[in-house]
């Protein structure tokens, strides 16, 4: 298959293409890059996170890196033909400075790391990434511009262009008379003209300036009453040009208020940190409060579908239907694609609408991991559909019809190595199915407790986190019941630890503290009930 490649030089052209292409689909497939996965060791994800915990960590790595790419994928359902076409776009994304918008982020090597091993281009990221704006962004950006204030931003290179064109206007116009004309040169490829024009004209009160076919700067000597009348003229042209910078600043925010006003069911694999991304970057900074979060975010997409979650639901009933794979997204785009027949009949055919210019064949391109999600989803659909329906069930199905059999699934997104399996974007939290914690303590006398060494010695039946309450005691989470059993078995008669299911009450100081409050406020109560009797 192929997709179509958008860069800031192609984007305006494909925009009404991609906005046909939302507003007609029937689903959005999406996946998106980034510079980096957690900043630092405070904000790496553990067993022991809540969801909220969670999302604050995650809100604090969000907000120090940013996106490289997102891909989608709009599928279009064509009942008579039983199929879904589909159109693939794979953005690369890159702020823009402007004005007082010199954004910074940081980068982790490892995640460099993963998109060089995937073939990615990192020239065509920095020369040709899509900008994008946040509405906190846009609004002083816009308000920037109205006051004429914009020269603060511009980059060490700008600047110092913009400071020489001053001077030589300042050496030129002392000399001049009115209806003088100098002209002004710009490098190359420019992007800051329009800085360049507001700033001179602030500066300077008996000049106007207007740009040539070769890009040039003309700078004209005039009167107040001449400088009044151009200002006058040039109101309305002024804003519509104000407007359409905006607009161009907006980038890829666009595209992502296109699929805010569609409403369209948005599909993703293991999405938190995709919807927690595109809030920060194109919506609003990410707020303090979890649950506000969650109610933006099922505001602005109120259908939303994990395939990760929904894997991870139905693994059980795969592996009957000889489908035996891990949540990773490529191993079940390609377990189902060769197994359509084994996971129900009738399954819709997917072909690509138009082939567009780039080719995707490789994971972790954002476009074609958007494409493998979407397919996975539709697959998983079917297959659920079939097996709720029976073998009665003999004619295609709709795509309502996959949504009533999905409803279940709606609105969860995973949460990976996590106290919880996964959120519910539009209800209460949900409940810990995660196996009980174990209880850790040294008991040979002067003896320390090392979590490296734990976790050496636990890691061996599975994955853990280790959390030390002190030097002789600490508290082990595991991923699953059976990891957590065989290690409560195997270090029963271990010489160095004693190793037990944790117990809130018994073996932590605070529920210590509470048990004896509680019991010398019932003892008190009691006696003080003896002598008034």
């Amino acid at each position: 298959m192929n997709m179509f490649e958008v860069t800031r030089q192609n984007f305006d052209s494909l925009f009404p293409k991609i906005e046909y292409a939302i507003e007609n689909a029937d689903f959005i497939s999406i996946d998106t890059e980034f510079t980096g996965l957690y900043y630092d060791e405070h904000s790496k994800p553990s067993l022991f996170d809540n969801s909220a915990e969670r999302y604050a960590k995650l809100r604090y790595s969000v907000q120090k890196f940013t996106l490289s790419q997102i891909g989608l994928t709009m599928f279009v359902r064509n009942a008579k033909d039983n199929c879904y076409s589909t159109q693939t776009y794979h953005f690369y994304l890159f702020p823009f400075p402007f004005g007082s918008y010199d954004p910074r982020f940081s980068v982790q090597t490892s995640s460099l790391e993963f998109l060089k091993k995937n073939s990615f281009d990192f020239n065509k990221w920095v020369k040709q990434g899509i900008p994008f704006l946040n509405n906190i962004q846009e609004r002083n950006l816009t308000n920037e511009m109205a006051a004429g204030y914009l020269f603060s931003g511009l980059n060490n290179d700008d600047e110092t262009e913009l400071q020489s064109l001053c001077s030589k206007v300042a050496a030129w116009l002392p000399n001049s008379k009115v209806g003088d004309i100098l002209t002004l040169s710009l490098p190359k490829g420019s992007e800051s003209s329009y800085v360049y024009h507001t700033d001179l004209r602030m500066r300077f009160a008996h000049i106007w300036t207007s740009s040539n076919p070769f890009d040039q700067i003309v700078v004209e000597h005039v009167d107040k009453v001449k400088r009044q009348l151009l200002e006058r003229e040039n109101h309305s042209s002024h804003q519509e040009y104000q407007k359409q910078q905006i607009i161009q600043l907006l980038g890829f925010t666009r595209v992502f208020r296109l699929l805010q006003i569609s409403q369209k069911p948005v599909v993703g694999h293991n999405l938190l940190m995709d919807l927690i991304f595109m809030y920060d970057k194109f919506h609003n900074p990410l707020p303090d409060s979890y649950a506000k979060f969650k109610q933006d975010i099922h505001k602005m997409f109120p259908s939303i579908f994990d395939t990760k979650h929904i894997h991870y639901c139905i693994k059980r009933f795969l592996e009957s239907a000889l489908l035996f794979t891990t949540g990773n997204l490529k191993e079940l785009y390609d377990g189902i694609n060769q197994n359509t027949t084994i996971l129900a009949m009738l399954q819709p055919k997917i072909k690509h609408t138009e082939s567009g210019d780039f080719p995707a064949s490789f994971p972790h391109q954002a476009g074609y991991d958007s494409y493998m999600c979407g397919v996975v989803f539709l697959r998983l659909c079917h297959f659920l559909h079939f097996q709720e329906s029976g073998s009665s069930h003999f004619k295609p199905c709709s795509f309502k019809d996959y949504l009533v059999t999905m409803k279940k699934f709606k609105n969860s997104v995973n949460l990976i190595r996590a106290m919880v399996s996964h959120i519910k974007l539009d209800g209460e939290e949900v409940l810990s199915l995660r196996p009980p914690l174990i209880f850790v303590q040294s008991t040979k006398a002067g003896t320390r407790l090392i979590s490296q060494q734990l976790a050496a010695w636990f890691s061996m039946y599975g994955q853990v986190d280790i959390q030390m309450m002190n030097s002789r005691e600490a508290i082990v989470a595991a991923t699953n019941f059976h990891c957590a059993r065989e290690i409560i078995s195997a270090f029963r008669q271990h010489p160095l630890i004693k190793v037990s299911k944790y117990r809130f009450w018994e073996h932590s100081k605070l529920g210590q503290r509470i048990l004896w409050g509680s019991l010398a406020i019932a003892t008190v109560s009691g006696l003080v009930l003896l002598y008034n009797a």
